[in-house]
């Protein structure tokens, strides 16, 4: 399944879509991590939508780190 997303996202990157909302991306205004695997972004928030449940979990974890180093 992450090679099909990835498939998805590399399509949408060459057709300047947004795999979020699918608005076309004008020239130079791409955002993302700036990997075409990643896809890109009309905007941060759709980046932020998309990867929502990953971005939640990496700053959980970021946290537990924290603390375990505080401790």
């Amino acid at each position: 399944m992450a090679e099909s997303i990835e498939a998805y996202l590399l399509e949408l990157w060459d057709q300047n879509i947004c795999p979020n909302c699918g608005k076309t991306i004008p020239h130079g205004t791409r955002v993302g991590s700036g990997r075409k695997s990643e896809g890109g972004f009309c905007t941060l928030d759709c980046y932020a939508s998309f990867y929502q449940l990953e971005l939640t979990e990496r700053a959980r974890r970021l946290e537990e780190r924290t603390k375990r180093k505080e401790s």
